[in-house]
């Protein structure tokens, strides 16, 4: 019943498609819908492999939901005709909205040629920013996915779509791209990307009022990573560190490729992120990096982590409960944080 949120807590790379996969199958969602842009990309496995989804929802690993792409998202029409062919997606299953923007070729040229983006705030070059700029300026040329022929099958109002789901006492859950560091309005400017990042914003551009909100799900790591410049409240140059993170950790961006910085976990930050978001529940990936990297993060094991995300998260407003643990980069890999084994065990000595 109602509407489950994934929102990223950090810089991106947070694995929020793997969370949102595993909930898909567990949760059974009637909806899983995004609102998403070409430049932000959420990795999942799907019929054995690796796959990099910039526009369908995660949530389509569950063959019973119906997937949407909300009004306010953005879409590169060969990028989305690419997925839709690479799932064999059929319009059964997928919506996109009328209002959809479209991201053309002139919008990619033009954020390529800019090399304030491209050079110093390290943007993909996938022609979102022009894109937004031509939306606010309430341009006549700007398409949508109403005037595109390769759409016209999937179109669809997806506010009904959602507000007939909900009336219905049906589940929706909203996997929000980004991260909370990328946010235009609460992130780190200018290092940060051309919208907000937030549960609300997403909720908001999705169409859904907040009264239909159920969980919050933040998804962290036990560090952050970050594409391109921008702060890292204490960055991590060791090489060990590095080499784990590029090789077993999977740290490259879905979408451009690149090698990700690396930096230890920043509490204060994650602290706002759960009072921004009303954040009810706390996912928490690559809690196998213990094993390799731990010393470089000034933990011992992941137990003495996840003391500290409790005393420093869990134990303030609004009182998230650590939820999702993920031991690896498959949904199967994702554990329920078992509350019984603390009791007896305690969090120092947690195993999933």
């Amino acid at each position: 019943m109602g509407v489950d949120v994934i929102v990223g807590g950090q810089g991106g790379d947070e694995g929020k498609g793997k969370i949102s996969a595993y909930l898909a199958l567990k949760n059974n969602y009637d909806i899983c819908m995004r609102v998403p842009a070409p430049q932000a990309g959420h990795s999942i496995h799907y019929n054995g492999k690796r796959v990099g989804l910039a526009l369908l929802p995660c949530g389509l690993v569950n063959e019973g939901s119906r997937l949407l792409i909300g009004a306010g998202g953005l879409v590169s029409v060969d990028k989305l005709v690419d997925e839709i062919k690479a799932i064999n997606l059929s319009p059964k299953r997928l919506g996109i909205d009328y209002k959809t923007t479209i991201v053309t070729k002139e919008h990619l040229e033009e954020e390529k040629a800019n090399s304030h983006l491209m050079n110093n705030i390290g943007s993909v070059g996938r022609g979102i920013g022009p894109c937004r700029v031509q939306k606010i300026m309430r341009d006549l040329k700007l398409k949508f996915a109403k005037d595109v022929k390769e759409l016209s099958d999937y179109l669809t109002d997806t506010k009904k779509e959602v507000y007939n789901a909900l009336e219905k006492k049906k589940s929706i859950l909203l996997e929000v791209d980004h991260g909370a560091k990328l946010d235009l309005i609460h992130g780190e400017y200018p290092y940060v990307t051309s919208r907000s990042t937030n549960a609300s914003s997403a909720l908001g551009e999705a169409g859904i009022g907040p009264r239909d909100v159920k969980e919050v799900y933040v998804v962290l790591k036990p560090y952050i990573t970050r594409v391109g410049p921008g702060p890292l409240e204490k960055e991590i140059l060791d090489e060990k560190v590095l080499n784990w993170a590029h090789s077993l950790g999977g740290e490259t961006g879905t979408v451009s490729g690149r090698l990700r910085r690396v930096g230890k976990f920043e509490w204060a930050n994650a602290l706002e992120v759960m009072r921004m978001n009303s954040c009810t529940k706390i996912a928490i990936t690559h809690m196998d990096c213990f094993e390799y990297i731990g010393k470089s993060l000034g933990y011992s094991n992941s137990g003495d982590f996840l003391e500290d995300v409790k005393t420093n998260l869990c134990s303030k407003y609004p009182h998230p409960e650590i939820s999702l643990l993920s031991y690896g980069p498959e949904e199967k890999d994702v554990r329920e944080f078992v509350r019984e084994k603390i009791e007896e065990n305690g969090l120092r000595n947690y195993s999933p």
